[in-house]
């Protein structure tokens, strides 16, 4: 059975939601702090492969939905643990996500061994795990600006609101924040470390305004996550973290 690309990212946005709301139903900011390390690896792997979705022409990386998740979570802890909690989640899932692709180019770089059958899998098992060097500090840099900006600009938002209308704060946040991500991330890889760089035009349409729209688009549905996140977390509040 086929499914549409549009079904199978929504699947994936669902996926994501459960995950976070059990990770904070059973495990409170530390299953956040797992989630959100799961989630960075794993939309950098998923980033290799393309889906099209058919209102828009240009293709659009897979890891784009899972990674704009990590987003919310950003606001989930601002909101409900404070700033300086979401801010060591940001450096923790940015050193893990550092450490899985040191460990992983040095498992590439051991010779195959001939004459066992998953030898064959040697190149493939290259392929997917060995980081591009352009794509790996473009990623690291723009995540570390996107998730602080966030982080920031949420903590500012709730100041000057003095803590009402958690449901605004968290789109305009993940709003500016994601773009932000996005051009940085897009300016690195594909102009400043390209070796062949895109032109400008292509740069904006294809790598920033397509994907753009799509990460608002799970900023929106993120608003009622983070909400329904904070009624269980405060149900939890005598519960020790671990």
């Amino acid at each position: 059975m086929m499914f549409s690309p549009e079904i199978l990212s929504l699947c994936t946005l669902s996926v994501s939601f459960i995950a976070i709301l059990v990770a904070v139903k059973l495990f409170g900011k530390s299953g956040l702090f797992v989630y959100t390390a799961i989630a960075v690896v794993a939309s950098n792997l998923q980033v290799l492969k393309l889906t099209k979705y058919g209102v828009v022409d240009n293709p659009i990386a897979l890891g784009t939905v899972i990674f704009a998740t990590v987003f919310a979570v950003d606001n989930i802890l601002t909101e409900y643990y404070g700033a300086e909690t979401a801010t060591k989640n940001v450096w923790l899932s940015f050193f893990g996500y550092l450490f899985f692709a040191i460990i992983m180019e040095i498992a590439v770089l051991h010779p195959a061994v001939v004459g066992y059958e998953c030898t064959n899998l040697h190149e493939e098992f290259g392929k997917l795990l060995s980081p591009s060097m352009v794509l790996l500090f473009s990623s690291l840099i723009s995540y570390a600006v996107g998730q602080l900006t966030d982080i920031f600009l949420f903590s500012a938002l709730k100041k000057m609101t003095r803590g009402k209308y958690v449901s605004v704060r968290s789109f305009v946040s993940m709003a500016i924040s994601t773009f932000l991500d996005n051009c940085v991330f897009s300016v690195c890889a594909w102009v400043i470390f390209a070796k062949n760089p895109v032109s400008w035009k292509t740069l904006w349409y294809t790598y920033i305004f397509i994907t753009y729209l799509l990460r608002l688009s799970v900023a929106i549905l993120c608003v009622p996550l983070v909400k329904l996140a904070g009624v269980w977390i405060k149900k939890r509040r005598d519960v020790p973290e671990f």
